[in-house]
């Protein structure tokens, strides 16, 4: 089976909150001359999977150009959540931050999905260096294996010290970049939690943005990791949404308040990034050597919200700022080396539109695969 950054995944991972969930190999056809082909399935017999051989291309490719449809696998996600825990977090308030952290993970919505734990500062070492937040306090896993040890480790802290927000993000970004780099295709985020400003360790709030822009668009080739900011009751919103606008993750903070409704708020806001932070990224699907090439201008995508509805074709835009308004479009994570396809926003709102029950599907045609000689 063709894979994306050498995983291999044998089911669609369906976008959270769209609920998309495709079933099956969707079409196969042959030259990327001909973008009817895709639109409806053969009746006759499935359509091949990656194992099998590829059907011949149409006469005049003199069948070195084949094309195959592949049910669209979004990139699922992983979370590092940071809670500060400074002495400025009154009692209320810490019960009300970790009892909605501890609810939020252990819901049967986010079975699957990748969550680790730290504090800042942090229960043990020196609080001025990253990597002593690199080092988790609970380390990323699955839920719901992690469920336990991160409501023991929440149950089992309290407040108490500064706020040194620059090197406990900038640690929480390497340790999720880290594990990004060890594990299979995931889109990795950072959810900042705290009731101030940053303080002590010599890093004001502007430094603090600029590391979440540097894990938001890194150099080289170290993955993206997104920030996004949570503020309760105590803190600067103007300063959180620089860090937040920086991160990548949402235009804004958000505001959960305190006091006793602060759970349900910080509840609330969990639930909302755990969605939007999935996003629309999908893994590029490529052939081994020895079945060919893949011709990166042909890949398209092709989106039916229904059963009854007809098949939007989705074409590639040359980066996320060629996006348009209302046509939508994708684009690669890496024009050159691309390992993922990424929607543009009104694409994505589209198939994140689409109801669950309509059971709406979402297929990578690649439209051009060039056979070895």
């Amino acid at each position: 089976m063709y894979s994306g950054l050498g995983a291999r995944r044998s089911s669609f991972v369906g976008i959270v909150g769209a609920a998309l969930l495709a079933a099956g190999i969707f079409s196969v056809a042959c030259s990327s001359s001909s973008r009817d082909a895709f639109v409806e399935p053969p009746k006759e017999e499935p359509a091949p999977g990656f194992d099998s051989e590829l059907d011949a291309g149409e006469p005049e490719d003199g069948g070195k150009c084949v094309s195959e449809a592949v049910t669209g696998q979004a990139v699922p996600l992983a979370l590092v959540v940071l809670l500060d825990r400074s002495g400025s977090m009154s009692t209320e308030m810490w019960a009300s931050a970790t009892n909605a952290i501890r609810s939020f993970v252990d819901r049967s919505e986010v079975v699957g999905m990748q969550v680790g734990l730290q504090f800042f500062p942090p229960v043990a070492g020196d609080q001025c260096q990253p990597s002593t937040y690199a080092n988790l306090s609970v380390p990323i896993g699955p839920l719901p294996d992690n469920v336990l040890p991160i409501q023991q480790r929440l149950a089992g802290t309290t407040p108490g010290g500064g706020t040194p927000m620059g090197a406990a993000l900038e640690g929480g970004i390497l340790a999720m970049r880290t594990w990004l780099a060890e594990s299979e295709p995931h889109a990795g985020a950072v959810i900042l939690v705290t009731d101030g400003d940053p303080a002590g360790c010599g890093g004001g709030i502007d430094a603090v943005a600029g590391i979440a822009a540097s894990g938001a668009k890194p150099g080289g080739n170290e993955p993206s990791v997104r920030t996004f900011a949570v503020g309760m009751q105590g803190a600067t919103f103007s300063n959180l949404n620089k860090v937040a606008a920086a991160g990548g993750g949402a235009p804004t903070a958000f505001n959960v308040g305190g006091g006793a409704a602060a759970q349900q708020a910080l509840l609330d806001a969990l639930e909302t990034i755990r969605t939007s932070a999935i996003g629309c990224e999908y893994v590029l699907p490529t052939p081994p050597p020895d079945k060919g090439v893949l011709d990166l201008d042909s890949v398209e995508l092709n989106f039916t919200p229904g059963d009854n509805d007809p098949t939007v074709n989705v074409r590639r835009v040359a980066n996320k700022a060629a996006c348009g308004a209302t046509t939508g479009g994708f684009y690669y994570d890496d024009p050159k080396t691309p390992e993922r396809v990424i929607l543009c926003p009104a694409s994505c709102e589209m198939v994140r539109g689409a109801p669950a029950e309509a059971q709406p599907k979402l297929d990578v045609v690649l439209g051009c695969i060039r056979r070895p000689n």
